[in-house]
């Protein structure tokens, strides 16, 4: 095995871990969605941290590991891994916007009183599945550019297609409301 077999292998092993992480944090949303009270939700939030932190590390091997690779096949002068790295970046802005989040969730599910309107707008929170479609659709939309390689009008419908199709499916409902109910339910 050379080194760059070696490297590539790693950044796929990355690649499945952070798939892992974001299957998990679905599954976690899910619980936490239906989750009427908040202690129904401890169960659920006690693993976040970790989640988290292996998302975080997966996107750092991802990116180091990547980088590498595209600069071992003098890549950089095409437009795909430009744009990966900047869906990696946004995957990045997405993730500490959840973070917040989830970070506030564990808080609540931590104290005794909580007021219930407080904990539904926690959980119900568009921010939180449109996040995590949209982090599923890059993750999907950067693993296209990686593999076809395309040219930069390409690539660009690529990168401008894995964001809408992000949009798109946080609008189906999982757990209590999809975000398209839970946005007219806040405009009431």
């Amino acid at each position: 095995m050379n080194l760059y077999t070696a490297v590539l292998f790693v950044h796929a092993i990355a690649v499945l871990a952070l798939t892992a992480a974001l299957t998990m944090e679905a599954w976690t949303l899910m619980q936490l969605r239906r989750a009427a009270r908040a202690s129904e939700a401890r169960p659920w939030t006690s693993g976040t941290r970790s989640i988290a932190i292996a998302a975080i590390c997966s996107l750092v091997i991802i990116y180091a590991t990547g980088a590498w690779l595209t600069e071992s096949l003098h890549s950089w002068a095409f437009a795909w891994p430009r744009l990966a790295v900047m869906e990696i970046a946004l995957f990045a802005l997405l993730g500490i916007l959840t973070g917040r989040r989830m970070r506030a969730i564990r808080r609540y599910t931590a104290g005794e009183a909580i007021n219930p309107s407080e904990w539904n707008s926690l959980t119900q929170s568009v921010l939180l599945k449109v996040s995590l479609s949209t982090r599923i659709w890059i993750v999907i939309g950067t693993i296209l550019l990686t593999a076809a390689k395309p040219g930069l009008r390409e690539s660009l419908s690529i990168v401008a297609s894995s964001l809408i199709l992000g949009l798109l499916f946080s609008l189906f409902s999982f757990g209590r409301g999809s975000a398209a109910s839970t946005v007219h339910g806040e405009s009431r």
